[in-house]
Parts: C-alpha cells; sequence; structure tokens
C-alpha cells in the first residue's frame, strides 16, 4: 500500500509554517490544560526523535519544547477518520504505522523524510504505559537510528501517566508535568555503536516510573471519577481471585464477589483494607503473574471469555469491514473472535488502542475487535505472550 509521503508538489514548507504558527497557542493550552513545562530545545535536524509514551496527547507534549517541525509516526486508525483524518494530512502529514501489523512501509518512509533532511519523531512502545514505566520496544530502532544518518534525540515526559491514566479512558486530571531532551546522539556517535547498544541508551535516556518519582516527590492530580474503568487493566480481585468481578466507581473499586473495596487516591496510590498493594504497577505485575498462572494450568477449555465483540478487518489507511459480532475466546492453541479463528502460532502481531480496542495481525491480514462495553482487553495480549513468547507484541 502506498504512503503519503511528500513527493513532487512537497507540501513540507507549509507543516514547517503551521507548526511554527501553532507552537505558542499548543504551549499555552497545555500549561492551562495539564500545568505542563516544556523544555526548549536547541537542536538542529535532521534528527530522529523518540520518546517515552504516557498520553493521547504526547506528539504535542513532546512537540512544544521544539521550533523545528517534527513528522511523527501515528497509528494509521486516526487517518481512517474521514475529514479529521484528511486534516491532519493536510496539517501535518503524519507517517502512519498499522497496530499489530508490519512496520516495514513505515520505516521506509521515515527513512525517506530523514534523507530529505525533515526530522521524524515516534514513541518506541508504540502504546501508551498502563502502569506508569516504560515499556519494551522493537530492537529494530537501534538499526532504524544507525542508518538514518540523521542525529538521535531522546526526550523524556515526566508527570504524563497520572494526567491521563489510559485505563481511564479520556478522562484528564491536572498535576505537574514536564518534558525535556535527556541527549543528542551525533551520526558520527551513533556509527561507531551497534544497534544493541543504541537500544541501551534508548532504553536507559527513556525510563520513567511514575510510582517512584511520586513517592519521592507527591503530587496530587485533581480530577473526576478518578477510579472509574480501572477494570480495563485490573481485572482480578487480589483477594478472592474473582475474574471480572472488579468494578469502579468515582474514586472507589469494588468487588461484587467478596466485597473488596479501595480507593484511587489524587496522588495515583490506591489504599483499602486487606489491598495487598498500593499501586497500579505493582497491581499490573501480580496480574501478570497470575495470567502466566492461568495460561500454564489451562486445558482444553478456554482460558478467557468476552461477550457481545465485534469483529473487523483492517483495510491499512482506509475503512474497516465488519465480519461478526458474537463471543470472542483465547485457547491454549487459538484464538476464536466472532467471524474468524487464528492459530497462536499465526500470530504476527497484537497491538491495544487507547483502552480496550485490540487489534490482532494474522500474516497479511489485521482484525480490529471492539466492543462498546467496559472490557479488559489487554489480558489478552499477556496471555497471548506467554503462550506464544516468540513473537513482538505490543506495537
Amino acid at each position: 500500500m502506498r504512503q503519503n509521503t511528500p513527493q513532487a508538489g512537497d507540501h513540507h514548507r507549509r507543516h514547517v509554517f503551521i507548526w511554527k504558527l501553532l507552537l505558542l497557542p499548543m504551549r499555552l493550552l497545555l500549561r492551562i490544560r495539564f500545568n505542563h513545562t516544556a523544555q526548549p530545545a536547541d537542536v538542529k535536524g535532521p534528527f530522529l526523535f523518540v520518546c517515552n509514551h504516557c498520553t493521547d496527547w504526547d506528539p504535542m507534549l513532546a512537540g512544544s519544547s521544539f521550533s523545528q517541525q517534527i513528522y511523527f509516526v501515528t497509528s494509521e486508525h486516526i487517518l481512517r477518520v474521514r475529514l479529521a483524518g484528511a486534516l491532519i494530512r493536510w496539517l501535518q502529514d503524519p507517517i502512519p504505522r498499522q497496530k499489530g501489523g508490519s512496520a516495514a512501509d513505515t520505516v521506509m518512509t521515515m527513512l525517506r523524510r530523514l534523507k530529505k533532511g525533515y526530522n521524524v519523531g515516534l514513541f518506541p512502545e508504540g502504546n501508551r504505559s498502563w502502569d506508569g514505566t516504560t515499556g519494551e520496544f522493537l530492537p529494530s530502532i537501534g538499526k532504524l537510528a544507525r542508518s538514518s544518518g540523521a542525529s538521535l534525540v531522546t526526550y523524556r515526559l515526566e508527570g504524563g501517566y497520572f494526567s491521563n491514566p489510559r485505563w481511564a479512558g479520556a478522562s484528564l486530571r491536572r498535576g505537574r508535568m514536564t518534558g525535556h531532551v535527556v541527549r543528542v546522539y551525533r551520526p558520527e556517535e551513533l556509527r561507531a555503536m551497534t544497534p544493541d547498544q543504541i537500544n541501551a541508551h534508548i532504553r536507559e535516556d527513556l525510563w520513567e516510573d511514575a510510582y517512584a518519582r511520586q513517592r519521592q516527590e507527591p503530587v496530587p492530580f485533581r480530577g473526576r471519577k478518578l477510579a472509574e474503568h480501572l477494570e480495563r487493566l485490573l481485572f482480578l480481585c487480589p483477594r478472592c481471585g474473582g475474574i471480572h468481578t472488579l468494578h469502579s466507581r468515582d474514586d472507589t473499586v469494588t468487588c461484587a464477589q467478596c466485597g473488596l473495596t479501595f480507593r484511587y487516591l489524587p496522588t495515583g496510590f490506591l489504599a483499602g483494607e486487606g489491598l495487598p498493594w498500593d499501586t497500579i504497577r505493582d497491581g499490573n505485575l501480580w496480574q501478570k503473574e497470575q495470567i502466566a498462572r492461568l495460561c500454564a494450568q489451562a486445558e482444553d477449555g478456554p482460558i478467557f471469555t468476552d461477550t457481545d465483540m465485534e469483529t473487523r478487518e483492517v483495510h491499512f489507511s482506509q475503512d474497516t469491514v465488519f465480519l461478526a459480532r458474537g463471543d470472542m475466546r483465547l485457547y491454549r492453541d487459538r484464538l476464536e473472535l466472532p467471524g474468524v479463528t487464528i492459530p497462536l502460532a499465526s500470530l504476527t502481531g497484537i497491538a491495544l488502542q487507547g483502552p480496550q480496542d485490540i487489534y490482532f495481525g494474522a500474516g497479511n491480514r489485521s482484525y480490529l475487535v471492539r466492543s462498546d462495553a467496559v472490557r479488559c482487553t489487554v489480558k489478552y495480549l499477556t496471555a497471548c505472550s506467554c503462550l506464544n513468547g516468540g513473537a513482538h507484541y505490543g506495537v
């Protein structure tokens, strides 16, 4: 599929003009909305920009440090929204990336723009953090940085996780956010390193543990309904082991099976009698261990089942095609989606968009599974990583 790249009739000058025009208003908006401070970055391009991924606003939050325009890699689903997608292309022409699919075309587009002397930005994790810690990323990033011939700029956002928790959807909280360049690696430095060494530097520069930072210097993040939809991530009760028994309302989560109750505090910590941990980070680590145990103990029956799910086949940067609605089930050897069954050995990618829409890649096909009801779908990514650990999931 042909990607939208600057060719004849190049619109790069328009993109640069719009970037400069909107830079100051955007900084003001982010300051008002998030109490965000972006440290100005005097970096000359072309450069490859990498940043940890915390919020839906990250391209604007990170980009507000730079007077030079950056072409960001973005999920192609954004460009499928007809009028909004066309407007975004006209304003900045981002580089599309299909979640759960091959990144080969995306990488080639990035290289072409870097070779033209343009700046390119991406979030290597491919997905926003679920628990406040920086995630893993594909090892090909180091090779891309080394072969691009451009500088590598590492950038870290701090405070973003509590401002816009992924499981909370569009809910925003105001506390304190900062963003700054960690380091600039010149092309000659990159050529003197192996891709693995470059990846190690990126991992170190982008590492963020939101809860460790909060313990050192607590900052309240004010908002409404602070705990609502936390069951999109934490779906197992830590006291009785109930599956899908946790339900949230306002700032409180309750287990419908055993009555365990805990609160989500403005600092992001959890508080409740009998709760074995006080952070979502530790709760998520515990839950991953339980999912691995469920996978190891599974026999012929389904490990997880979710009802009233909708499957659509994704056509890159175009429309999706409805396939079926029904139950979604994960077994030790296969994934049954409404309308299609995928052997786990055939899975080439899994990724989530937003808090619960989930993409599955199988060969040259990609499927989107979604539901209007609040669901925990990230458990499928975790379980498939246990059952078929050879594949790279999550980007």
